[in-house]
């Protein structure tokens, strides 16, 4: 019989709203993450979190209801973190000319996805038994609408599908090199063949040239 993963994965049961309390919550992620890449996520106990952490048991147990509630909660926090620096980041690439935008972009990207590099390499193994598919396209959607606004319009093309493609492109690639590949993270030609792959479907080339700016791309179409 398959399990229900929801029956497994608890919510955080309190969400910290005191200085104290989120330095707790803080300070039973962090040792989580230090788990994480110490042992795999089934040798992980809500016992040995307590412990890393330096708290009681009883004080983990009044903010989450299992091992697993506490590791979602460090995904979220990552992509949170992930989320903030690519917004902040994207903000000084909107300037440039298309095709260093879209270098600028993808090495925004390999750069975040490819830091902390061993717990990343962990979480992607079991996220998808504690991530819910709705969450999921939440965090999708956010960075579909985000880089929508950055890359270069193409004539023709509906641009939510090309976001879509591109962002999924590369969070999958990436995802999965850090799973089956994570040398090719350190690996400079790693962003040069991305960019090739992102050139070529973006037709960087055709519609318009290389060093055209935002406002004489919108004057083209």
């Amino acid at each position: 019989m398959t399990k229900n993963k929801d029956t497994k994965v608890k919510i955080q049961l309190k969400s910290p709203t005191q200085e104290r309390s989120r330095q707790t919550v803080a300070t039973i992620l962090e040792a989580c993450a230090q788990l994480m890449v110490q042992e795999s996520f089934y040798e992980i106990t809500t016992d040995k979190i307590a412990k890393e952490a330096g708290v009681s048991i009883g004080s983990l147990y009044q903010f989450f209801g299992n091992k697993e509630s506490v590791v979602l909660a460090l995904i979220k926090k990552i992509n949170s973190e992930d989320k903030l620096i690519i917004t902040e980041r994207v903000k000084t690439l909107n300037t440039l000319p298309a095709e260093q935008r879209v270098r600028g972009i993808i090495e925004m990207m390999v750069d975040v996805m490819t830091s902390k590099p061993e717990l990343r390499q962990k979480i992607q193994s079991i996220q998808n038994y504690l991530v819910d598919s709705q969450y999921i396209s939440e965090v999708n959607s956010y960075y579909v609408s985000l880089f929508k606004q950055e890359i270069p319009h193409l004539p023709g093309r509906d641009m939510e599908k090309v976001a879509y493609v591109l962002v999924n492109l590369c969070f999958g690639l990436l995802n999965t090199i850090g799973i089956e590949k994570p040398q090719f993270t350190q690996d400079k030609g790693l962003i040069e063949e991305i960019m090739t792959l992102a050139c070529k479907y973006l037709d960087l080339n055709k519609g318009f040239s290389a060093g055209s700016s935002k406002s004489d791309q919108a004057k083209a179409y």
